[in-house]
């Protein structure tokens, strides 16, 4: 566990921050409810670690179920720089003046059994994936100008399959099962609230 090979039992208890994780599908709402999170927690100093932000570069291939067509595979868990990643809540976790929430949200967060071990709770946002689909094609289209057929082909050629295969499935080890279309419902207040009295003990 790699806050224990960073400091004693006693020494976590005083420095250790309150670890989150955020997972789901694509276009579920965990960037958003990080967000939402965050403008909750505004007394406390909060870090946010995406996975998205370390893809490898040279990323694994996958070959369509549907259409045989070969793909980059951004959602395989071999697509993620595991090293790097780790290597980066290493070193935020190390630091003397680290913040006292930290959340880690994407979509691979719950997959790897090193990090999970890591995270005092575990969040699953789940949401339809008819309306994931959705939300995904227009995401795209306006913020990265992509065109509609090519994200919309993408997904159900590649990533729905891979989110089936790797990613639906980790909400077996969540603490907290969140509904995408009601972010702003009772359970931000409850996290918030259960964050509070952790970081007051």
């Amino acid at each position: 566990m790699l806050r224990k090979a960073l400091y004693t039992e006693e020494e976590l208890v005083k420095l250790t921050p309150i670890i989150l994780g955020i997972a789901g599908g694509s276009g579920s709402g965990k960037s958003t409810y990080c967000e939402i999170l965050v403008k909750e927690l505004k007394d406390y100093q909060v870090a946010v670690i995406s996975t998205d932000d370390f893809y490898k570069n040279d990323l694994p291939k996958m070959i369509s179920p549907v259409s045989n067509v070969e793909y980059d595979d951004f959602n395989h868990p071999d697509a993620l720089d595991y090293n790097k990643l780790m290597e980066y809540i290493n070193n935020l976790l190390s630091t003397k003046n680290h913040p006292e929430v930290v959340i880690l949200e994407g979509i691979f967060t719950l997959y790897f059994e090193e990090i999970r071990e890591m995270l005092d709770l575990k969040i699953f946002v789940d949401l339809d994936s008819d309306e994931r689909m959705y939300r995904r094609i227009s995401r795209n289209v306006k913020t990265w100008g992509m065109d509609f057929e090519e994200v919309a082909t993408y997904y159900l050629d590649a990533a729905k399959h891979r989110e089936i295969e790797f990613v639906l499935r980790t909400k077996n080890f969540a603490d907290l099962v969140i509904n995408g279309n009601q972010l702003e419902g009772i359970s931000k207040n409850i996290i918030c609230s259960w964050i509070s009295s952790m970081i007051r003990k």
